[in-house]
C-alpha cells in the first residue's frame, strides 16, 4: 500500500459557550505515488479513531466522500461522516490516548490505498472538557456521567404506588386519615333522611329545623306557627276542640242541643244509652206507657208497626198504639247525631 504524503494535517473543534458540537474539522493535501498533488478530484476518505496506539483498538470509524480543491486540500468534518462502527458522542476522550487513521482512496470509492495514521494533540480534547463538565454537573452518585438517567416515573394502581426503576408501596396498609381505629375509608359514609321538620344522620344525629325558624309547609306564607295539626287518636264523629293548650279529638256531646223523649209501651226497654221514666198510664193512646229519654241530639220517628226504618236509622219496636189517641199499634225510628 502506497504512504500518504501528508504536508498539512490540521484538527479544528468549533467549540461555544453552550456547548461543544460532537464533531472536528480535519485537513489533508493528498498527493498520489508520484508526488503529484490530486486537484479537484473526488477522493474517497476512511476515518479510522484508534485508543492507545497506532494499532490500537477502533472505538470508531467512518466514512466521507469529498472534493478537492485547486491545491489538493481535502476538507471533512470527523463525526458527520457515514458511521461503519462505534459512537462519536461516546468517545471518552480522557481516557488514555487516541490516533486518526486516514486511508484514502484517489479514484473516490472504498478502495483504499494510501493510509496514514497521527496522534490526537490538545486541541481536539476541548471535545474532553465537555465529558468532564457533564461529570461535575451530574451530582448524582451513580458511577456514570448521565445527569438524565436517573428520572423515573410514579404510578398508582389501586393502592400500590410504584417506581419505574425501583419497589412498590402499598398504600392499603396506612391510615385512612380518620380517627376511627380502623383501616377503612368507606365506613364513614352515611345517608342523610329528611321527616317531617326533622333532618336525621343514618349512624346517629338529627337536626330541628324549626329551631331556625324555617316553614316547611307549603301553605303561602312564611309562618311556621300557623300550621294546625290534627290529632292522630281521632274516631268518627269526634269534634275538634282546644283544651287550652292544644287542639285534641273529643266525642260530641249534647252540649246546649236539646234532648229527645220517646214513648214506648209499659214495661218494654228503652234503647242502650236512653234513660227509662215510668209513666204506666195510657197518656196518648190507649194503652199505657212508659218513656225514654236522652240528653243527646237525637230525632224520633214513628212506623206503622213491622214496617222497617230508613238506611241508617234504628228501629225500637212498640207494637203498641202508644201515639195520638189512636188503636193503631206502631214502632219507633230513631237516629243519634
Amino acid at each position: 500500500m502506497r504512504n500518504l504524503l501528508l504536508l498539512a494535517m490540521i484538527f479544528i473543534a468549533r467549540l461555544s459557550m453552550a456547548q461543544s458540537p460532537q464533531k472536528f474539522t480535519y485537513q489533508s493535501v493528498v498527493r498520489d505515488a508520484s508526488n503529484n498533488l490530486l486537484q479537484n478530484s473526488p477522493v474517497g476518505m476512511q476515518i479510522s479513531i484508534r485508543q492507545n496506539s497506532t494499532t490500537g483498538v477502533i472505538v470508531y470509524q467512518e466514512q466521507h466522500t469529498i472534493q478537492t480543491n485547486n491545491n489538493g486540500l481535502a476538507t471533512l468534518e470527523v463525526g458527520t461522516g457515514s458511521i461503519i462502527s462505534g459512537d462519536f458522542t461516546l468517545i471518552d476522550w480522557g481516557n488514555g490516548t487516541y490516533f486518526i487513521q486516514t486511508e484514502i482512496d484517489p479514484a473516490g470509492g472504498t478502495n483504499y490505498s494510501i493510509s496514514g495514521t497521527t496522534q490526537f494533540l490538545s486541541v481536539p480534547y476541548a471535545l474532553h472538557s465537555e465529558t468532564a463538565e457533564s461529570a461535575v454537573n451530574d451530582q448524582v452518585n451513580d458511577a456514570d456521567a448521565d445527569p438524565n438517567n436517573e428520572i423515573q416515573d410514579l404510578t398508582l394502581n389501586g393502592t400500590d404506588l410504584t417506581i419505574s426503576n425501583g419497589s412498590t408501596v402499598d398504600l392499603s396498609v396506612l391510615q385512612d386519615g380518620v380517627n376511627d381505629a380502623d383501616a377503612d375509608p368507606t365506613n364513614e359514609i352515611q345517608v342523610l333522611s329528611f321527616s317531617n321538620d326533622t333532618l336525621y344522620l343514618s349512624n346517629g344525629g338529627q337536626v330541628f329545623l324549626g329551631d331556625y325558624a324555617i316553614d316547611l309547609v307549603d301553605d303561602a306564607d312564611n309562618d311556621p306557627t300557623n300550621e294546625i295539626e290534627l290529632p292522630t287518636n281521632a274516631n268518627a264523629g269526634d269534634l275538634l276542640e282546644f283544651d287550652g293548650n292544644n287542639w285534641v279529638a273529643v266525642p260530641p256531646t249534647g252540649g246546649s242541643a236539646p234532648g229527645t223523649v220517646m214513648y214506648i209501651y209499659d214495661g218494654q226497654s228503652c234503647p242502650a244509652g236512653w234513660s227509662t221514666q215510668q209513666i204506666n198510664v195510657a197518656i196518648f193512646g190507649g194503652v199505657p206507657v212508659d218513656a225514654c229519654y236522652t240528653d243527646s241530639p237525637c230525632t224520633v220517628m214513628y212506623i206503622y208497626d213491622g214496617q222497617t226504618c230508613p238506611a241508617g236509622w234504628t228501629l225500637q219496636p212498640i207494637g203498641a198504639a202508644v201515639i195520638n189517641g189512636t188503636t193503631t199499634p206502631v214502632d219507633a225510628c230513631f237516629k243519634c247525631y
